[in-house]
């Protein structure tokens, strides 16, 4: 594992040796560390010597932010060693006797095999253990299927930005292009290397069936888990790009069962592991892989627009879904799936307009017959267009909307965090408590007093 070793005194350079003995590579040793050294060197996990280097808490919750791992040797009085109790990040007693050291080794054995997460350490570090707890255990619905009745609606864009959203605020969010047309997620998160793609997956899946005809799954959950890419600069964010193939015959979309138990699988592997699934699904209910996605999902949100044609490619597309769940479920059933999953999303809305929209949307469905209490669950107002420009096109992923909130605190990006952390509490209530801890909640307007002006 290749270390940033910070300390200047005796047992830094014994710790450096020791490192070297076992196989780590200590890229750099240094008495000092700000955030602008992250970039310097490639590094994946940090050692504080605390007694014998200059960094401060701050700095460290930087790293965590970047997806570094972060080890402590601290004395029982130091704050750090404080810090690092409260944060849960692993800590030895300075000196540390032989003991301490083998513990220390052990820890770094630990996350050299994958068993000390990157992600975990994000979410103690930056939001601290108490927070951390919260939210973990205050997740509603787990398995979210992102879908539209037809293009151009910003579906994608609201499945990016739901996912960095949760991930910025603690959740580990596992996004996964289940667009059956090959969908923009990777463009927007500047994927250039990934472990695989959903399609690779798929076609591993049929390979390992023909070989064993006796495997329900790849292998288990892991597999599964491996095949999602970590964003480096966001460890709690996990990658699985789409299905990208010019075959609309392919062999692997042949085999229903397959594609369905491969859906499945992704959805628990992200649950088992604690943490939220999002699939991006396309705009045809009808497709294979869609239709494992949103059968298998415990919400399912409808991004449109409040213009005519969305409302009418929505009613269209709650009709086809009842009345297809009918004929294996009955109707009485089909209404209460439905109407139990489904929540809307208004995008790109200006003022109040939504409203009347939504009202033709209910009177439209009750003329077919189809009696369900849909509200609107996310109203998310219009962006800047040089901003939306910027966050498909620029080489910076952070340029994504409410990343760049996060990072710049553009004001005119403040109501579409609010309005979009406001989505995200359908599905992980907690989540605007995590969200106000690491900036991503706008400030809350003051109440202008009687006196003022």
């Amino acid at each position: 594992m290749q270390v940033l070793l910070l300390g200047a005194g005796t047992v830094t350079s014994r710790l450096g040796l020791l490192f070297a003995e076992q196989g780590h590579s200590v890229v750099a040793q240094m008495a000092a560390f700000t955030p602008q050294h992250i970039d310097l060197f490639d590094f994946r996990a940090i050692v504080v010597v605390s007694p014998e280097s200059s960094i401060s808490p701050e700095s460290l919750v930087k790293a965590a932010e970047r997806g570094k791992l972060i080890f402590v040797v601290a004395g029982v009085g130091d704050g750090m060693s404080s810090w690092a109790n409260g944060a849960g990040v692993p800590a030895v007693a300075y000196p540390p006797s032989d003991v301490d050291t083998n513990k220390l080794l052990e820890e770094m054995r630990r996350a050299e095999a994958g068993n000390l997460a990157a992600d975990d350490q994000y979410r103690r570090a930056v939001l601290g253990s108490d927070m951390s707890a919260r939210i973990q255990s205050g997740m509603a619905i787990r398995k979210i299927a992102i879908t539209s009745p037809k293009g151009g609606t910003g579906k994608t864009t609201v499945a990016v930005n739901l996912a960095v959203a949760l991930a910025l605020s603690g959740i580990t969010t596992y996004l996964v292009d289940a667009d059956g047309n090959a969908g923009a997620l990777s463009y927007h998160l500047r994927l250039e290397r990934v472990n695989t793609t959903l399609i690779g997956l798929l076609r591993r899946e049929l390979a390992a069936r023909k070989e064993t005809h006796a495997m329900s799954t790849i292998a288990n959950g892991a597999a599964y888990l491996n095949a999602f890419t970590t964003l480096e600069n966001l460890p709690t964010l996990k990658v699985l790009p789409g299905l990208v193939t010019d075959d609309l015959g392919d062999e692997v979309l042949q085999q229903e069962d397959r594609v369905e138990q491969v859906i499945n699988g992704l959805y628990e592997a992200g649950v088992s592991a604690g943490g939220v699934v999002i699939m991006d699904v396309g705009i045809n209910p009808a497709h294979v892989v869609h239709r494992a996605a949103l059968k298998a999902a415990e919400g399912i949100a409808i991004v449109i627009k409040p213009e005519i044609p969305d409302l009418a490619e929505t009613r269209r597309w709650i009709a086809r879904m009842i009345n297809s769940l009918a004929n294996v479920v009955g109707k009485s059933s089909a209404h209460e799936f439905v109407g139990s999953r489904v929540k809307l999303c208004y995008n790109q809305v200006v003022g109040d307009g939504f409203k009347s929209a939504h009202k033709m949307l209910q009177q439209a469905l009750a003329e077919d017959k189809i009696e369900l209490a849909l509200i609107p669950n996310g109203i998310l107002p219009n962006v800047d267009p040089r901003l939306t420009a910027q966050a498909v096109n620029s080489d910076r992923r952070e340029d994504i909307l409410i990343w760049r909130y996060r990072k710049e605190k553009l004001e005119e990006l403040g109501p579409f965090a609010d309005a979009l952390l406001g989505f995200a509490a359908h599905f992980v209530p907690a989540v605007r408590e995590g969200a106000s801890r690491v900036g991503l909640l706008p400030p809350a307007a003051k109440k202008r007093s009687w006196f003022g002006k």
